[in-house]
């Protein structure tokens, strides 16, 4: 008995889902009518693909193998099935992730430039975190993601297209407070500095553990984890909750939406995430990749460029100017 597409993709949902009964909804069968693919499935294979547990199921060694595979074959049938889209002329839908805390500063600038691009990529966006994007790109509900790199998975090829520096970002005080100890600041001198807590964003961005990582020596029981998005933090460290790292991409934005903020550089090298694309097996050498890899380069490298210009032309810091003016004569 050969196997079917129905079979691989009742196993999917029931690995996705993790039960019997949710997988069987989200594919609109009934539960007996799901199991039913499923013990047909084994038989074919040759042995039992999961386990029932209490709570859910578990993926025998067979089974976890065996949906490899499915992902391979259900993804490589996704594509097949979208071919006839896929070559309208002059047209090239992609289903599109983009990290949330990269979407709402790369997306105009990205949206404008895909319109000048032939074929012209009609994007469909979907804003999550990165593990979120990775799950999504392997069960084929995404084309291609823009996140941090490296994953380093085989079956998702990716390229590496800007560095996003890290920024401390704060009031005016606090930041005067850390160049008090070094002008230019290694992580390290953030965690000496009084300058109140450190605000990061929420358990599962990526970028929140980044941020963790670059400050691992400051006081734990000072870190205030909590933040859904950068705008959040920013408005906070604006007001003096205290003092935030931010990625090039957002200075822009950020500072235009709340002038009270300030930025200041680490010394070199200085931490940053990288930013690249990374898209399903199935659509390599698709014609939409080199432009939107180009579209997404560009306009990373523009807004990196214009944080670096709006810190380079930020005001010195007080304890400079404040020495200027005792030294300028009445």
């Amino acid at each position: 008995m050969p196997i079917t597409l129905r079979q691989l993709r009742y196993f999917q949902a029931l690995v996705e889902h993790g039960s019997f009964s949710r997988a069987a909804e989200s594919v609109l069968v009934s539960q007996p009518a799901l199991s039913l693919q499923i013990r047909e499935l084994e038989a074919v294979l040759g042995g039992p693909l999961v386990e029932r547990k209490s709570r859910g199921i578990h993926l025998t060694r067979l089974g976890r193998e065996a949906h490899d595979q499915a992902l391979r074959v259900l993804d490589e049938t996704n594509f097949l099935e979208r071919l006839g889209e896929q070559f309208d002329d002059g047209w090239a839908p992609v289903a599109l992730g983009i990290l949330s805390t990269l979407a709402p500063y790369l997306l105009p600038g990205l949206l404008a430039r895909l319109q000048e691009t032939t074929p012209r990529i009609e994007p469909v966006v979907v804003e999550a975190t990165g593990d979120e994007l990775v799950s999504d790109l392997q069960s084929g509900r995404l084309d291609a993601a823009i996140l941090s790199l490296p994953l380093g998975m085989v079956e998702l090829p990716e390229q590496e297209l800007f560095e996003d520096r890290f920024l401390v970002a704060g009031r005016a005080g606090p930041v005067d407070a850390v160049r008090s100890h070094a002008e230019v600041p290694r992580p390290e001198d953030l965690a000496r500095a009084d300058i109140g807590p450190l605000l990061t964003l929420t358990a599962g961005h990526c970028l929140a553990d980044q941020v963790l990582g670059v400050c691992s020596m400051w006081r734990q029981q000072e870190v205030h984890r909590g933040c859904g998005s950068l705008a959040t933090l920013s408005r906070l460290v604006a007001g003096g909750s205290g003092i935030t790292l931010l990625p090039e991409s957002a200075v822009a934005c950020e500072s235009a939406l709340s002038p009270d903020l300030r930025f200041m550089r680490f010394a070199p090298p200085e931490p940053s995430r990288s930013i690249g694309l990374i898209h399903r097996l199935a659509a390599h050498g698709q014609r939409w990749i080199e432009p939107l890899v180009e579209a997404v380069a560009d306009t990373g490298r523009d807004l990196t460029a214009q944080a670096r210009q709006l810190v380079a032309e930020s005001p010195p810091p007080q304890s400079k100017r404040d020495s200027r003016s005792r030294a300028t004569p009445p």
